[in-house]
């Protein structure tokens, strides 16, 4: 069940996101800062990801070395279906630790070019 509440605040919005997880809380606001008014088109494709509490700060932190910039464009890709619902399982959800998304990243930016 989808945790955006399209008639709540930004700020309880992350707070429904983070749920009470400070890493979490974190990587929204690290995410805010950086795509300002874009939040919540962000918050939409983290919520289709399912991604809130530990699973949103693995993203953020075991998977992109907190480089927010890794993170927006997983977002991205995803949106655009470069990433999908089983990469997002087997580098988030289905371990205890995230995994880097840096090798998978790089071979479709390679079959792009091709």
């Amino acid at each position: 069940m989808g945790r955006l509440k399209i008639f709540e605040t930004t700020t309880q919005n992350f707070i429904n996101f983070a749920g009470g997880n400070p890493g979490a809380i974190t990587t929204l606001f690290e995410l805010q800062k950086v795509v300002q008014d874009k939040t919540a088109i962000y918050l939409i494709t983290l919520d289709k990801m399912e991604l809130y509490e530990d699973k949103l700060y693995m993203l953020w932190n075991d998977c992109c070395n907190r480089d927010i910039s890794k993170v927006i464009k997983i977002l991205d890709y995803y949106e655009k279906g470069i990433i999908n619902q089983i990469d997002i399982d087997e580098r988030i959800k289905n371990v205890g630790y995230g995994k880097s998304f840096d090798d998978l990243i790089q071979d479709k930016e390679e079959r792009k070019e091709e």
